[in-house]
């Protein structure tokens, strides 16, 4: 119950930080501040994944773009405030509960790609909620034991935004090693993944073990991840 209250209360205390200077509440309470989408998605399974983790990994992935989609639309509009280095696990756990409707899926047995077409609706009220539910995951994993750290109990619930977004707030705290132990609990889960290979790389990267970190994201890009196939580049220049 004390939780409950105090969830309350942090969402009151948000409300208020949202009230931007220069906005007028007439702009304010407009369809500016919700956006309805069309995204895709493709993800190739790999040896070991179930074709529900597939699928559960494209959608994620196509309600990710849409929440990146959103996120700049309300950028351009002033409305969203800077996360800083918050922002990857607060917007992954935008995509984790936002609102969408499957237009299409499928999956091809023979390639082994799961695709899936989405119409989402996000609004600012949904990044409001991810930073209050981003403060209480971060509340909860401060009092975890040390044995928690080192040996993370990965739940067989398919959960990818939420499952990642504890990955980048340990990256966010510079606790490099307990994201490389966490991240490698979850690759058992999740083998074929892009996203968690390229979380991973910032890890390495975050310990000054370049070879390390180019290696991961080397597999995100094959994986994938068009953000690890650049930041290949940024780090390993070809000749």
């Amino acid at each position: 119950m004390k939780l409950k209250t105090a969830v309350k209360l942090l969402l009151s205390v948000m409300v208020l930080v949202y009230s931007y200077p220069g906005v007028s509440q007439a702009e304010a309470d407009s369809s500016v501040q919700e956006m309805q989408t069309v995204t895709v998605f493709s993800y190739r399974a790999g040896t070991g994944d179930s074709r529900a983790t597939a699928m559960a990994l494209a959608l994620y992935g196509a309600k990710y773009n849409a929440v990146l989609l959103m996120a700049d639309h309300l950028a351009s509009k002033g409305l969203l405030k800077d996360y800083g280095d918050r922002k990857m696990e607060i917007f992954c756990l935008v995509a984790d509960e936002m609102g969408h409707r499957i237009i299409d899926e499928s999956f091809s047995e023979k390639d082994r790609i799961a695709t899936i077409k989405i119409n989402s609706r996000v609004s600012l009220n949904d990044f409001v909620r991810a930073e209050i539910r981003n403060a209480a995951f971060e509340k909860i994993e401060k009092h975890f034991s040390f044995q928690e750290e080192m040996e993370p109990v990965v739940s067989p619930t398919i959960a990818p935004g939420q499952e990642i977004s504890r990955a980048y707030r340990y990256i966010r705290k510079h606790h490099w090693r307990m994201a490389i132990i966490y991240l490698d609990h979850l690759e058992k889960k999740y083998p074929h993944w892009g996203t968690l290979f390229l979380a991973k790389a910032m890890a390495y990267m975050g310990m000054h073990e370049a070879d390390r970190a180019i290696s991961a994201l080397t597999s995100a890009c094959y994986l994938g991840d068009q953000d690890a196939c650049i930041k290949i580049n940024e780090l390993d220049p070809p000749d």
